[in-house]
């Protein structure tokens, strides 16, 4: 592999944990993770399933759209050469994801069938996509073109080589702390927020989703994710991607326990990001990202 490509290539990290409200409720991990990675292209997509009653089966829900957003942002990643072309690109590739995720979904209720034997199962026989209601967040790299896709909540943040952050796609404006965006509902595409980067550009260092679980606990809302991003850069260059890998699960463990939610989160990052570890100084009692007050929301229905 020549040294320009292996500039250009990004390697993918991802964790996901369950949520203490989640645990304690006996409920099963409603995030999906999913990620796939060549070494020159990167895909990753990140669910979160509604958890609430009317949506009793929003686990598979987000499972089944993590499956539908790699399916097709791998298929369409090779086409990511141009940036006056990638925008349609996305918007297609949306498109047929949340096709493919609908047709899934009626797939499986065909195997398993609602049987109206209680009041869910019955409002299930008449909007049959809702049980299944998730978020979805996603991105698709080649080279030095960066494309985001995402409906409903969840933070996707860049985040320069100076370790400068920036939200990746605009706000949604019906997103109001309570309620979100979904694919369960009858045009989920009015809620599609898209962005295409040239990483060159940008500057683009890395790249991270992460579900509502991550953000929302924390009571800095407005800080949070800079503070996590330039943290994130530093460790890559001074103890490495792979360090990098192995401490994410346990970072993601506070936010959900004391914030109740199921927490996860993605990083697509340079491949070179970490070639000079070893060689810059380290804090050695700095090992974990910014720990920022969280809000206790354990109470939270």
């Amino acid at each position: 592999m020549s040294n320009e490509q292996h500039q250009r290539g990004w390697t993918v990290l991802s964790a996901s944990r369950i949520g203490s409200v989640h645990v304690r409720d006996d409920l099963p991990l409603q995030d999906a993770v999913l990620t796939w990675s060549d070494g020159a292209q990167a895909v990753a997509a990140v669910a979160d399933g509604h958890g609430h009653k009317a949506h009793f089966r929003s686990d598979i829900g987000s499972g089944l759209a993590a499956v539908s957003a790699v399916e097709e942002l791998r298929r369409v990643v090779g086409e990511l050469t141009d940036p006056e072309t990638a925008g349609d690109i996305v918007i297609a590739a949306a498109t047929a994801i949340v096709d493919n995720w609908a047709t899934k979904v009626r797939h499986h209720i065909e195997a398993h069938p609602f049987d109206g034997s209680d009041e869910r199962h019955a409002a299930a026989l008449q909007d049959p996509l809702r049980p299944y209601g998730t978020t979805l967040l996603a991105a698709a790299v080649s080279g030095d073109l960066l494309v985001v896709l995402q409906i409903g909540d969840g933070d996707a943040v860049l985040v320069t080589d100076q370790g400068e952050a920036l939200r990746a796609v605009p706000d949604d404006p019906d997103l109001d702390g309570l309620h979100t965006s979904s694919l369960c509902e009858p045009e989920p595409l009015r809620a599609l927020r898209t962005a295409v980067i040239d990483t060159r550009v940008e500057d683009v260092a890395l790249a991270f989703l992460c579900t509502d679980g991550f953000g929302t606990s924390r009571v800095d809302a407005e800080g949070w994710w800079r503070q996590t991003g330039e943290q994130l850069v530093e460790f890559g260059r001074s103890r490495g991607l792979d360090w990098i890998r192995d401490q994410l699960p346990a970072w993601l463990e506070e936010p959900a326990q004391i914030g109740g939610d199921d927490t996860s989160m993605v990083i697509i990052a340079r491949s070179n990001l970490g070639a000079g570890a070893g060689e810059r100084p380290v804090d050695p009692g700095q090992t974990s990202l910014p720990q920022p007050e969280l809000a206790n929301t354990l109470d939270r229905p």
